[in-house]
């Protein structure tokens, strides 16, 4: 009984060890390593204006924001199921983009990845990652980045806490 029960012990070790990951953790921030798969425009207006004007278009797509930090132009975010009301579609929406200072103007990289559910539920289900190239797509957002009012992206902004102050507080005494 005691050769049975080692046994037994060992072989639920080797599984438990088995189904371990031992992959290293990637953080979020891994995702912003630009590559060819980012689609790119640059821009006459400062990078501050164009950081605002890129969280504004996300934020006003009903994007959820994961990162927004002005100190490295990093802004990622997601959204979730973008069929109508009783559509079966199981498709998420994820955006990378990092704002850039190029040549007296700013620079957005973009990355935008479509995330369908595969396979059976609770069975074979699996997620695939699509990434978006069609230009159309990026030129539409591109735009909206270049021509978004000057006021619109102000009030949006200024309506969000996790964006830097434009003006310095005044020290209360």
């Amino acid at each position: 009984m005691t050769k049975l029960n080692i046994l037994t012990g060992i072989t639920c070790m080797l599984m438990v060890t088995g189904c371990a990951n031992r992959a290293p953790l990637q953080p979020d921030r891994a995702v912003f390593n630009v590559d060819g798969s980012y689609q790119r425009k640059f821009y006459s207006q400062s990078i501050e204006t164009t950081f605002d004007r890129t969280v504004a278009v996300f934020r006003e797509a009903n994007y959820k924001l994961d990162i927004v930090d002005r100190a490295t132009g990093q802004i990622s975010g997601r959204r979730g199921k973008t069929g109508d009301k009783g559509a079966s579609n199981d498709t998420d929406l994820r955006f990378s983009a990092l704002i850039l200072p190029e040549r007296g103007g700013s620079q957005v990289a973009l990355r935008i990845v479509q995330i369908a559910n595969q396979g059976v539920p609770l069975i074979s289900q699996s997620k695939t990652e699509v990434v978006l190239n069609q230009p159309e797509l990026y030129a539409y957002i591109f735009r909206r980045i270049e021509s978004l009012s000057g006021a619109g992206a102000a009030s949006a902004v200024d309506a969000q806490a996790d964006l830097a102050p434009t003006t310095e507080p005044t020290p209360e005494q």
